[in-house]
């Protein structure tokens, strides 16, 4: 372990909570050295990147034999209230509800699977791959110290400086790859919320690449998005003027595209997702966090006319909806929470393209639209 790597507090930990710790610690790669090998993983630690805890945290890099980059937002969940603030989803967190993640463990692990990892079924082994954790519950955009009251009664401050981290990673990664000749931004749950919110700065990065895919892995979700971005997270005034409706990815996807027409967009999510389902039924059923068939029907009705609404202003839009069931909402009939990170994006398939294919097939110019008719109501 390098002396970055601090140990998170264990109070209240059990027995699984510190099994779960040493699995994942146990894939942890070697920090990034001066010169790296092309094909192994590290872990990259810049001064000042600090977790919602104000821990140290870090991004995950592989130098790829192609000159060709694909950055990889992780997911775990958001914070966008005192109430929210003071139930982060950690070990040793007991609260039924639990909102954002704290913790960076499995950005070693990501870099591993997938359409991240070095699997010959995966179309992009070759490319170099960053993979940026998140733990800052602010879809990766936030440079706001944010004070709430925790379950306990104690003032804290929730750092929300996701765009902070990024940018310093990003800095890092520019020195390693500064003019590649393909780009991908993509990422899963909160890191595609990240992705639709960061695509347009990126690009900025890199003016000399003129060949970019934007993916996005599940996300959707409706709320205040502009004053929550503004007043809590403190993101950039660029990216909060884009949030003038109530659905984050769809106004950011559309802002990038009329900005930036030559930029490939894709989206992807399974039609009754759980995860986001769950959020939905917090949103919306006035606090519920346990999703229902019939919150299953509403975010299905919300995922349509997400939908509808980036066909109309996107034609062009990759599209790759799928219907796998999450065997833990059998009750609901809720299905999995994203693809392209794991080993799904090699097995789920629509009209016999996998997710990889699909993906692979986009950003070498072919948009295909798959899945479309699991949008509609009751068709699990």
């Amino acid at each position: 372990m390098g002396k970055h790597k601090i140990l998170p507090d264990t109070d209240g930990w059990t027995l699984r909570d510190r099994l779960a710790y040493r699995l994942l610690t146990a894939f942890r790669y070697a920090d990034l050295p001066e010169k790296p090998e092309i094909g192994k993983g590290y872990e990259y630690w810049p001064q000042g990147a600090v977790t919602a805890e104000n821990r140290p945290t870090y991004g995950c890099v592989r130098l790829g034999k192609e000159n060709k980059l694909m950055l990889s937002f992780c997911g775990g969940g958001v914070s966008f209230d005192a109430y929210t603030a003071a139930r982060p989803s950690k070990s040793g967190n007991r609260d039924k509800q639990n909102f954002y993640a704290v913790e960076a463990e499995t950005a070693d692990i990501l870099l591993r699977t997938g359409t991240n990892g070095r699997s010959k079924k995966n179309p992009f082994h070759d490319w170099t791959v960053v993979v940026l954790p998140y733990t800052t519950g602010d879809f990766h955009c936030g440079r706001n110290d944010y004070p709430y009251t925790d379950l306990n009664g104690n003032s804290q401050i929730l750092r929300h400086h996701g765009y902070i981290n990024y940018k310093l990673l990003l800095k890092k990664v520019r020195e390693l790859v500064p003019d590649p000749e393909k780009l991908i931004i993509t990422g899963f749950s909160a890191g595609a919320f990240g992705t639709a919110l960061l695509a347009d700065d990126i690009i900025g990065e890199f003016p000399n690449c003129h060949d970019t895919t934007v993916i996005c892995d599940s996300a959707m979700m409706h709320n205040n998005w502009q004053k929550i971005a503004h007043e809590v997270w403190g993101a950039p005034e660029e990216i909060c003027a884009r949030l003038t409706g109530t659905e984050i990815v769809t106004d950011s996807l559309i802002a990038l595209h009329n900005r930036r027409p030559e930029v490939k967009i894709m989206y992807c999510c399974s039609s009754r997702d759980c995860a986001l389902t769950q959020y939905v039924s917090y949103l919306e059923e006035d606090g519920n966090w346990h999703p229902t068939k019939e919150t299953g029907d509403r975010f299905q009705k919300h995922l349509a006319d997400m939908s509808a609404a980036l066909v109309a202003a996107i034609p062009e839009i990759g599209l790759f909806y799928f219907n796998k069931p999450d065997i833990a909402h059998k009750e609901a009939d809720l299905t999995v929470h994203c693809i392209l990170a794991g080993s799904g994006a090699f097995t789920v398939s629509e009209g016999g393209i996998t997710a990889a294919e699909w993906m692979e097939k986009g950003v070498n110019g072919e948009m295909l639209k798959l899945g479309l008719e699991h949008l509609r109501e009751n068709q699990i």
